[in-house]
């Protein structure tokens, strides 16, 4: 019998096509399967009937598709999208691909390293796994031992390990796990938390099957979390079933370049052309009255009030969009409904009034009442796998030992949390007292809970990262330890000198560990480097909202042996553990992390082999999350519950949580929030304006959506302008520059601005130009102070469609450290220097001799470094970053 050759698109398309049938199709990957000639490379090609196919999660960006690695000969040699997971479906981008360059990249930390000479000085001695943990170990044990664990502070980049850091530091009784989540999106959580609960910290949109869609700075085509998965959803809706799309941005983004509709609008007025829509809703009699009034816990004709002189013409004069767009474009929003809906990211939120802007978008969608519907803004029902709403029929996820959100057992109960309480500064307990009392328990610590933004931890531990470097050096938290984990505060937080300097004053920080894959500016400055190993050599629990409304999970499994002595953050954390002991060790009773995985999953309705074999589980069978709110809560649910009689709201006995709501006289769900209802009025933002002296009139202590200009582009100068960044689609922040691929691409980032603006400055393209940014105004950290924050020197480039007040230039390139590709140099860098080479896993013939971008071979180099130059600039109450309210001068060099 002949037999027949598939290629690897039709490998694809019958997988995909298994999938949906329910069968397996990822088992025989590779079976069958003749060589498929590739470009060669310095490898040769692939031969895919030897190649080893095995299915894993990307960790190129947060978005985390599944893919399937090939794995030859013992070395990872291609990234392919997994046909299984529902939300990319198959596909991937670029990034991907770099998982192998940062696995494989000769640079790469292999071996545990200590200091020999003064901190920052770049000189490191191998040392063996026992003596590093040994040394950690015998820094961390006495603050355990003394009653003080908060002295361990554990800082980390991105962790999806979902919870076993927590796990760690929990078991070792510090409160101080910090993340970084308010550089990144917590401005835009806090309104979706606000209006619908914590568990719905992530919208996701029906995109497929949406007529309209209005996008406030979002850019799901180039670089948004969970974009590639909006990317296919949107075109398929767009050219396939007619749906429009209308986006206000500052630039022309990829996102802009297929809009249907594109508008510059000026930074920070988003919320402006939003209220501009409401009004124009409301005024053509276009809302739908009945959903408001069932879900929106404030009346429809206060709104009509708070709305009336927010007219388009209003809009117009602060935003620049016209008022016939935007009253043109409210209505065919509001006629598409319940099809229909707002997409929002840092372009509207990442400002002063950024959170109340947001606010003003979601009350978008409450009025057209498209929440939960077909096309419209759906939610996601999964919240970290075990997320609250739409569980039936999913099995629970179990952990091996004391679960990661057991109480802390080293003395970090009531007991400590008043303790820690009483020993804070009056000023400070008379802030927290004014704040609700269930979250004065929960209080820690100005590193963790900082009292001056409380809405940093009301909903959800989004932390002030930016913050804790500046409260180190006051001297708000001793710090004894101090463990940064791929973190990269040293290069990417604003102020990132002031990070740099306050790591490396060893009376601050007396020890730091890094744990990293790189040798990044922030490993510089550790006392002992662990190197850690990467997404294609360890394991990870992996969930995350489903664009196709199902919830699903998958598996990270390593496709091959960590290099070196690299070891995952995992083994890391369960052996210093061990080394610690005093009762850590019980959390930790586990040698091999793939069994505590299989326990982990051990209630999924198919077997441990056959999960990692498909990498992804979801129940096709079960019903999308549409309209979660209107579902009747279940027997279970209702057992041992009462029902507040004026309120309808039903409350747990014991615990005396709200589960749901009674609507006409049927028990159902509503909305994760104490009303039950959708919080278009919520009082805990002049609650906690009041608990930390913010004053009332500020933009950022009304109960209900409001606008007011950003404090700084108030009667903004003619010889002043606003500064922004943004991302490439081929990077991922400043993590990235050391893929040497994706930086041939991208390794430079020139300041745009528009050719109108370059004329009248008197510039010319590839001038070089001084861009000298000032301190913020507004109630945040060092407001109002005279002078520059800081400076850069940059070639300019012109592009027409950047609004004319507005100077944009990444801030992903300029790096000092992370070896020869990120920094584009063509020699070697610590702490390659002076380790024996004969250590190295691999040669790569182009690291360092060939990077023709540098300036050794006559190339533009490596960009400019930026973040020095950025202002900490917190929001009020939430904490978040205003990266886009920045206002800077131009001077030609």
């Amino acid at each position: 019998m002949e037999r027949k050759t598939l290629t690897r698109r039709d490998l694809f398309r019958v997988g995909g096509g298994i999938a949906a049938s329910g069968m397996l199709p990822l088992p025989s990957f590779a079976e069958g399967i003749s060589a498929k000639p590739l470009a060669p490379g310095r490898l040769g090609r692939i031969d895919y009937s030897k190649a080893k196919a095995v299915p894993t999660i990307c960790f190129g960006c947060t978005t985390h598709c599944g893919v399937v690695g090939w794995v030859e000969n013992g070395r990872v040699r291609r990234i392919d999208g997994n046909p299984l997971d529902p939300n990319s479906k198959g596909n991937i981008c670029s990034k991907a691909q770099g998982m192998i360059s940062y696995t494989y990249y000769p640079e790469r930390l292999l071996y545990p390293l200590r200091r020999v000479g003064k901190r920052g000085e770049g000189k490191w001695k191998r040392v063996p796994w026992d003596e590093a943990l040994g040394e950690i170990a015998e820094k961390m044990r006495p603050l355990r031992e003394a009653g003080t664990p908060e002295e361990f502070v554990f800082h980390y980049g991105r962790d999806k390990t979902k919870g076993y850091t927590k796990r760690f530091t929990n078991a070792f009784g510090t409160p101080n796990r910090l993340n970084r989540r308010s550089i990144c999106s917590s401005n835009r959580r806090a309104p979706l938390m606000s209006f619908y609960g914590r568990e719905f910290e992530w919208e996701s949109q029906d995109f497929e099957n949406t007529q309209y869609i209005v996008n406030f700075g979002g850019n799901p085509m180039e670089a948004y979390q969970g974009g590639l998965y909006m990317m296919h959803r949107i075109q398929h809706a767009r050219v396939d079933k007619g749906a429009r799309m209308v986006t206000f941005e500052v630039r022309p983004s990829a996102t802009a370049s297929v809009s249907d509709e594109y508008y510059p609008i000026m930074p920070g007025t988003d919320g402006a052309v939003a209220f501009a829509m409401i009004h124009v809703i409301l005024k053509e009699g276009l809302e739908n009255a009945e959903f408001w009034n069932r879900w929106a816990n404030y009346p429809l004709d206060d709104l009509r009030g708070d709305v009336a002189e927010y007219t388009p013409e209003w809009a117009e004069e602060k935003s620049g969009v016209p008022a016939d767009d935007i009253r043109r474009i409210a209505i065919e929003f509001a006629k598409a409904a319940p099809a229909c809906c707002t997409m929002s990211n840092r372009g509207s939120a990442k400002h002063y009034n950024g959170v109340q802007s947001d606010r003003a978008i979601r009350t978008l969608d409450v009025l057209v009442g498209n929440v939960g519907k077909p096309g419209g803004f759906c939610l996601s029902s999964l919240r970290g796998w075990a997320g609250r709403y739409g569980q039936e029929g999913l099995p629970k996820l179990s952990q091996p030992g004391p679960k990661a959100s057991d109480p802390m057992p080293w003395g970090l109960g009531e007991g400590f949390n008043e303790d820690a309480f009483r020993k804070l500064p009056e000023e400070v307990q008379e802030r927290v007292n004014a704040f609700p009392e269930f979250w004065r328990k929960k209080y820690f610590g100005e590193l963790a809970t900082p009292s001056e933004y409380p809405l940093a931890w009301h909903w959800y531990q989004m932390r002030v990262g930016q913050l804790v470097y500046p409260y180190i050096k006051e001297s708000r938290q001793k710090v004894s330890v101090y463990m940064s984990f791929t973190l990269g505060a040293s290069y990417g937080y604003p102020e990132a000198n002031l990070a740099r300097e306050v790591l490396a004053d060893e009376e601050l920080i007396p020890f730091h560990v890094a744990v990293d894959i790189s040798y990044s500016e922030q490993a510089a400055l550790a006392d002992i480097i662990l190197p850690e190993a990467t997404s294609l050599e360890r394991w990870d629990h992996h969930s995350t909202n489903n664009y196709g409304l199902v919830p699903y999970t998958g598996v990270r499994q390593p496709l091959v042996k960590p290099l070196g002595q690299s070891r995952s953050i995992q083994d890391i954390l369960r052996d210093l553990a061990r080394r610690i002991g005093g009762g850590m060790e019980e959390y930790f009773a586990f040698d091999d992390m793939e069994g505590f995985y299989r326990e982990w999953y051990q209630n999924l309705p198919i077997s441990w082999e056959d999960f990692k074999q498909r990498g992804i589980w979801m129940d096709e069978t079960r019903e999308k999350d549409y309209e979660l709110y209107e579902r009747p809560l279940t027997e279970a649910e209702l057992a041992d519950t009462s029902v507040d009689s004026e309120t309808g709201i039903i409350t747990q006995k014991e615990s005396g949580k709200a589960v749901g709501i009674v609507k006409d006289g049927k028990s159902i769900r509503g909305f994760d929030t104490p009303s039950r209802t959708i919080g278009v009025y919520d009082e805990i933002w002049p609650i906690a304006a009041k608990a930390v002296g913010l004053p009332l009139d500020d933009v950022n202590a009304s109960p209900v959506a409001v606008y007011d200009t950003v404090p700084e582009h108030r009667d903004l100068p003619e010889d002043r302008y606003i500064f922004t960044t943004f991302k490439w689609n081929v990077h991922t922040q400043g993590r990235s520059a050391h893929w040497k691929y994706h930086s041939e691409i991208v390794h430079t980032n020139p300041v745009f601005m528009h050719p109108d603006t370059g004329a009248k400055l008197g510039l010319k393209e590839g001038d070089t130009i001084k861009l000298t940014v000032f301190r913020p105004k507004g109630h945040t950290y060092r407001s109002g102070e005279e002078g520059a924050m800081g400076a850069f020197e940059n070639h300019v480039r012109f592009l027409k469609g950047v609004h004319p007040r507005v100077m944009a230039c990444s801030h992903h390139v300029g790096h000092f450290e992370q070896g020869s590709v990120a920094k584009a140099e063509n020699r070697k860098s610590a702490p390659e220097q002076g380790i024996d080479s004969e250590s190295k896993a691999f040669k790569d013939a182009d690291i360092p001799d060939k990077l023709w971008w540098s300036r050794e071979k006559n190339g533009i180099g490596g960009g400019v470094h930026i973040n020095d130059a950025l202002p900490i600039n917190p929001c009020p109450l939430t904490g978040g970053q205003n990266w886009y309210d920045n206002v800077c001068s131009i001077e030609k060099v």
